[in-house]
């Protein structure tokens, strides 16, 4: 049977699973050795295991195993079959020895083989802690809301293509920060800049345009060397400068209001986090949901999704609101000028 691309093949015994990987391994003129042949027999506990606690109603899950292991056989990735092999049957006899907790030992199948098992919302809601199938801790999906900032400024007065010379950072503080430089746009370079370095709530951004090309580099190391700005790391020396060149007149100025140019937007998403059994359970609630594909589906069905999707359709409907009132978003000006 074929299944998202993969043959799914339903073996009548354990036997008839180890018979079917030897025939895999002959066809490849792969040679098992002991240790290999011993991690079968480690394994053979596996799938009952599985199957015991799904009838009983303590975990659910979707993938068969043991085509788990047979399509890393056909993947030519037989050492790596046979060591997860090996290692999985020692976790769950570990487990039956009361050394590692269950959580534990299913955290294992989904990192060596892509195995999700989840624990059913029957038995986690029964509380028996007393049960060595209990977890000491649980996956849950958590509904978190947070809110976020998009620094805008005036669409008024905004151009300067062709302009070349030296820009001065100002942060929201009115601290000089940063000092840079641009041969072919100088305001473009100047908000790329205040984006990289995290200035983007910027009080202002003066621009200073020199007479040639030639000019910009040795204004950019005089005004660095003299005001020491803190974001710059080259041409910070500790004594000061003995030459003076002339001042350059500042042409053109991005102000800003830092305690109104901003917009914020809010959104609510689901995340993925695991806790602490003994914690989260008197948590569970309209905002706390055990993770499963049910209780993926109605949070989706609500429009509740991961933080990406629903950041992404609240900074959109923000951007949308920031344009309607004349502003734009500092970091897009370079996009704008």
């Amino acid at each position: 049977m074929w299944l998202g691309g993969i043959y799914i093949i339903t073996f009548h015994s354990y036997d008839h699973f180890k018979k079917y990987c030897f025939k895999i391994a002959s066809n490849k003129e792969i040679k098992l050795v002991k240790k290999q042949y011993k991690a079968f027999d480690e394994f053979e506990i596996v799938p009952g295991f599985l199957n015991q606690l799904k009838i009983s109603k303590k975990i659910d899950f979707k993938d068969c195993v043991l085509n788990k292991i047979v399509a890393l056989f056909k993947s030519n990735k037989i050492d790596e079959a046979t060591t997860t092999m090996g290692y999985l049957g020692r976790k769950i006899e570990k487990f039956e020895k009361g050394e590692v907790n269950i959580y534990y030992v299913f955290t294992s199948f989904q990192s060596m083989l892509g195995m999700e098992i989840e624990f059913t919302e029957e038995f986690i809601n029964s509380m028996n802690v007393k049960d060595v199938c209990y977890p000491s801790k649980i996956r849950v999906l958590e509904i978190t809301e947070t809110t976020e900032k998009i620094y805008s400024i005036s669409t008024d007065g905004i151009e300067g293509k062709g302009i070349f010379g030296i820009y001065f950072i100002y942060d929201n503080a009115g601290n000089l920060a940063y000092i840079g430089k641009s041969s072919s746009c100088v305001v473009t370079r100047s908000i790329a800049s205040a984006t990289e370095r995290k200035l983007i709530d910027f009080l202002r951004i003066e621009i200073r345009e020199t007479k040639t090309k030639s000019d910009i580099a040795i204004y950019e190391a005089y005004y660095i060397s003299k005001f020491k700005p803190y974001c710059n790391n080259d041409l910070i020396f500790e004594d000061e400068t003995t030459l003076s060149l002339p001042e350059l007149p500042v042409i053109k100025t991005f102000k800003r209001d830092v305690s109104n140019d901003y917009f914020e937007f809010k959104y609510s998403y689901v995340q993925s986090k695991v806790y602490d059994i003994d914690i989260i359970l008197p948590k569970l609630n309209d905002s706390i949901f055990i993770e499963n594909d049910k209780n993926k589906t109605l949070l989706e069905s609500i429009g509740l999704f991961d933080k990406y999707t629903m950041r992404k359709e609240a900074y959109d409907k923000c951007l949308n609101e920031i344009r309607e009132n004349g502003y734009i978003n500092v970091s897009d000006l370079k996009f704008n000028i």
